[in-house]
């Protein structure tokens, strides 16, 4: 464990973490029903018990950030006084707008087909004609 020394990982929360990850996944590929319905109740279970504390939080965090954004705390610089930003304001946006829709694209290029393949608007999920179809509603949207 000598190279932890010099690391930056904290060995407490890194390996808790990954035992934790490590217990889900092998849940996950030996018992799958099991893990499937254990996530399912739990999902279950916070829709019907918490899902108001979850729209609270959310609410909450989004006007405290624009609170703090306007207000004179919105206006500290993060680093050294003599810093300036690497990038401008319009070059940020376009870059959280290209990540966003790299994001959309590499997720859905792959979830829509199979979503369209597995429970096609029109006919049988999981033949080959829904196949061919799931290809052509994607292409088409």
């Amino acid at each position: 464990m000598n190279f932890l020394k010099n690391s930056s990982i904290n060995p407490p929360v890194f390996f808790t973490a990954a035992i934790l990850i490590l217990i889900i996944v092998a849940s996950a590929i030996f018992q799958p029903e099991f893990t499937q319905s254990v996530f399912n109740n739990t999902q279950a279970w916070i829709l019907e018990h918490v899902s108001w504390f979850y729209i609270l939080a959310v609410a909450i965090i989004l006007i405290t950030t624009v609170l703090v954004a306007i207000s004179r705390f919105g206006d500290i610089k993060l680093g050294p006084d003599h810093a300036t930003p690497e990038y401008k304001d319009f070059a940020w946006f376009a870059m959280l707008f290209s990540t966003g829709m790299g994001i959309g694209l590499m997720f859905f290029g792959v979830a829509e087909p199979v979503m369209h393949f597995l429970s096609p608007p029109i006919g049988e999920g999981g033949t080959v004609d829904a196949a061919r179809n799931a290809m052509n509603i994607t292409y088409f949207h």
